[in-house]
């Protein structure tokens, strides 16, 4: 029995020692963190035992844990974006871009390019960022401080906030921006898209600026743009769309 218990620990400890370190910054909570790092509250949880409550002190580290099992691969096709095959394979465009190191997001990919995909899927955290009206546990910022001039509804599924030109557009959520470009042949102008994990993502319309570039990681209300009416637009306004796993959601939901 002493000889099983010294070798958990030692598991244990070999778990631990091999998982990534990671910062806990001002306002971060377990679900944050899950969500940013692409893993799970229960999974961090076990990682790091005694971390029991949500509410985290800044400056805390924390010991991501790591997946260990076979990858696969992925051959890029026409249309494919980094987004869209994270989506796909329901995974955080982090876990995918960091299963593949030397890939440079801000390049376009190949038809042919071959990818490797973490094996774990992320189904594991989805239960974490589906958003439902009365479950929703995750603090968002507001993108801009403006008035509602178009609902969400079946025929315009995001929210228009009218706001004078050159007002801060902020991420309402952690991520990792996917998009940063003029979209003419779409008519949404200026746009920003972030990616927040397990398949939410933002998207931000009509810009007057975009301030972020592809890679780049940006927090809860971080200025990622300036509201404008590029594009097919009548006024200054941003044309705010968030979805969850490729379909679109109420971004009133998020709180």
């Amino acid at each position: 029995m002493r000889r099983s218990l010294l070798t958990a620990l030692v598991l244990t400890a070999a778990s631990l020692s091999a998982a990534t370190p990671v910062t806990v910054q001002s306002g971060d909570t377990l679900t944050r963190l899950a969500l940013r790092s692409g893993t799970t509250v229960a999974a961090l949880r076990r990682a790091n035992p005694g971390v029991g409550v949500d509410a985290l002190r800044a400056g805390t580290v924390l010991r991501l844990p790591e997946f260990r099992s076979e990858t696969r691969a992925w051959t890029v096709r026409a249309g494919d974006t980094l987004s869209r095959i994270a989506q796909r394979q329901n995974l955080t465009l982090q876990a995918l871009l960091n299963a593949n190191p030397a890939l440079d997001p801000r390049r376009t990919l190949r038809v042919g390019q071959r990818l490797t995909l973490p094996a774990a899927p992320l189904a594991r955290t989805r239960t974490a960022v589906i958003l439902r009206p009365a479950s929703v546990r995750v603090s968002a910022v507001r993108p801009v401080q403006g008035r509602l001039t178009t609902p969400f509804r079946a025929t315009h599924p995001g929210l228009d906030l009218a706001a004078p030109s050159g007002t801060p557009i902020r991420a309402v959520l952690p991520g990792t921006v996917t998009e940063s470009r003029f979209d003419g042949q779409g008519g949404w102008g200026w746009t920003v898209v972030v990616d927040h994990g397990g398949g939410l993502t933002s998207r931000y319309s009509h810009n007057s600026a975009n301030l972020v570039r592809v890679g780049a990681r940006v927090n809860a209300g971080e200025v990622i743009a300036r509201v404008g009416s590029t594009g097919n637009s009548s006024g200054a306004h941003v044309d705010y769309r968030l979805s969850q796993g490729g379909k679109a959601v109420d971004p009133s939901h998020l709180q």
